[in-house]
């Protein structure tokens, strides 16, 4: 090698570095994405050219890739896909829920609506031809079969026109003629029924379905004495705690007298059980009341110390003749005790204040007005839906009471009028001392109280509970919303004859009919629209649809609490006491109230 070339080399080398600064400069100049680019690309550089070392040629490894990139655009449209499905199926969901609301406020309480949605299930169920199974998809229930069971109701018995009760059973015909199998129904999940598509969230929860199967189950120990006592109570036919708990009396004891023991078992230990299906039953038409539920512990109980040995018929006369004597002493001798009391503050020329509708209150002011000649005047004060004022007021005139009626709304005009009393009945009695009465009692006791007008409070013994309660928004009874919306010309008290679960349903399926007739016209073909005459706005009620409205809800409660410094005294069997007595009560006489 000459001296030339052995310079050029050395002058070569020592620019090398000075080159690979410079490279690193421009790598140092890019941004942080470009390094990425320029990474990728010799990465792909390195990756194809060992490819092709392998004798894949670039066409092909171009389709591999434009491959790859299908495959990936296949499962972006089908996640869209599925994510699209998955937004009209709760978007459905939400439509379905608007049917049936609850307020926050009390959403925690079961609806008027949700409990006649399982009585109607329940009760086309029991008077089915057919027989409800279970099956590897869930519990098939029958359809309604029988006229005469919506025909025989109370609802439709009492007082309805004869071209009604012949709809009716001609609707229950029609619906006897539908099958089970059509893809028409609607389906509960777990159960095939002919359930409005408006009830079926009813039974969307585990326990609600779960309740439901176990009553079905057993819907042939029902007796048919308290079906008819459910249909009276969903119906409001029989109100007010002592009324009610007088009709559950009677039909327990046609239950007794009706009920075998079965093989291999004794009275006392099967017939509580029995017992309990019935009740069951009476809870899906109302809550139970205070009275129904220290009455049901006490019949219990009675049951429980019959002596096995006992023969049945025996035992049966026997419970029968000790629920008799119950009623006798828990409520008739105690409103004659109560009713004793009570006259000592009734005075001639006085001016007494009622609410609603009290059987002791009404036999209290009849006894004085009738039996010991008194001239007093009552003012019945009375609100919607229910108006059980309207009764007790008309029994009272009927007895030559002088009465004077009135609405709630006009409370500051009542005592206005030199009242001297005001006498309340009572729905329960808590341990505490509240008044847990019909609501709108806690307002009238406030204004009498304000006043200083004594309020007296009414109540049987068996009304006392155990329970403590600080709001009437914990435990409360919801009725029907639909009470609040319509208001009657002719001022009647709300009727409950028609359903509204089952109107729905016929709405339904006049749709459904109707469409599926549009589409199986020839050649698509539809009839011709159906012109509908414009709705006179005179007649339509500012409510009328409320339940597609979104942000509105009505809360129809029945009851309030009534603060025990608002009550002068409560008059019961065991004398006039103050509400702090109440516990007292309730501890020496457990075993009696």
């Amino acid at each position: 090698m000459t001296e030339s070339e052995t310079a050029a080399e050395s002058k070569v080398e020592s620019r090398a570095p000075e080159v690979k600064g410079e490279h690193a400069a421009e790598t140092k100049k890019l941004t942080n994405k470009e390094l990425k680019e320029l990474k990728k690309k010799e990465k792909a550089a390195k990756r194809s050219a060992k490819k092709q070392e392998n004798g894949v040629t670039v066409e092909e490894q171009q389709k591999l890739a434009q491959a790859k990139r299908e495959k990936k655009r296949q499962q972006r449209e089908h996640q869209q896909q599925q994510q699209r499905e998955r937004e009209l199926k709760n978007e459905a969901k939400q439509q379905k829920k608007r049917h049936i609301k609850k307020s926050t406020l009390f959403g925690h309480l079961e609806t008027t609506e949700e409990r006649r949605g399982t009585i109607l299930a329940l009760m086309s169920a029991i008077t089915a031809s057919q027989v409800s199974r279970i099956t590897a998809a869930g519990l098939m229930v029958p359809t309604i079969t029988s006229g005469s069971m919506v025909a025989k109701t109370p609802a439709s018995s009492a007082g309805s026109s004869s071209d009604e009760v012949t709809s009716t059973a001609e609707l229950a015909k029609s619906l006897a003629t539908m099958n089970l199998e059509s893809e028409e129904f609607s389906v509960v999940p777990g159960m095939s029924s002919i359930i409005p598509r408006a009830t079926e969230q009813l039974f969307s929860p585990p326990q609600a379905v779960t309740s439901f199967k176990e009553l079905l189950i057993n819907k042939s120990l029902v007796h048919p004495a308290i079906t008819l006592l459910t249909f009276q109570l969903a119906n409001y036919k029989i109100v007010g705690s002592i009324p009610r708990c007088i009709a559950m009396l009677e039909a327990f004891q046609q239950v007794v007298k009706d009920y075998q023991t079965p093989h291999g078992t004794t009275l006392s230990r099967n017939l509580t059980s029995y017992l309990s299906h019935q009740i069951d039953i009476l809870k899906k038409a109302r809550p139970l009341s205070v009275t129904m539920g220290n009455a049901i512990r006490w019949l219990k109980q009675e049951i429980s110390v019959i002596d096995p040995s006992t023969p049945d018929k025996e035992a049966k006369r026997i419970l029968c003749e000790k629920i008799a004597q119950f009623a006798r002493e828990k409520i008739e001798l105690a409103d004659q005790l109560i009713i004793d009391a009570g006259s000592q503050h009734v005075e001639n020329g006085s001016t007494i204040v009622t609410y609603g509708s009290s059987k002791v209150v009404t036999d209290l002011l009849i006894y004085n007005a009738v039996e010991l000649k008194k001239d007093f005047e009552v003012i019945v004060v009375d609100s919607r839906p229910l108006f059980e004022g309207r009764k007790m007021a008309d029994r009272l005139r009927s007895r030559g009471v002088n009465v004077v009626y009135a609405l709630i709304t006009s409370l500051d005009s009542i005592f206005n009028m030199d009242v001297d009393y005001v006498f309340l009945g009572a729905h329960s009695i808590l341990s505490n001392g509240f008044l847990y009465s019909r609501v709108g009692t806690a307002m009238l006791a406030m204004c009498a109280k304000r006043r200083n007008i004594p309020v007296l409070v009414c109540c049987e013994s068996l009304k006392f509970s155990q329970r403590v309660q600080l709001d009437s928004v914990t435990l409360n009874e919801l009725a029907d919303p639909n009470d609040l919306v319509t208001i009657r010309p002719d001022n009647s008290s709300v009727d409950h004859s028609h359903d509204d679960l089952l109107s729905q349903f016929i709405k339904e399926r006049e749709e459904q009919k109707k469409n599926s007739s549009q589409e199986n016209k020839p050649n698509g073909k539809s009839s011709s629209p159906i012109t509908v005459p414009p709705a006179d706005d005179s007649k339509r009620n500012i409510l009328d649809g409320w339940q597609n409205i979104h942000s509105l809800n009505i809360v129809n409660i029945l009851y309030d609490l009534t603060p025990p410094e608002y009550i002068k005294k409560i008059i019961t069997e065991f004398g006039s006491l103050p509400p702090s007595s109440v516990p007292v009560i309730l501890r020496e006489y457990k075993s009696l109230a």
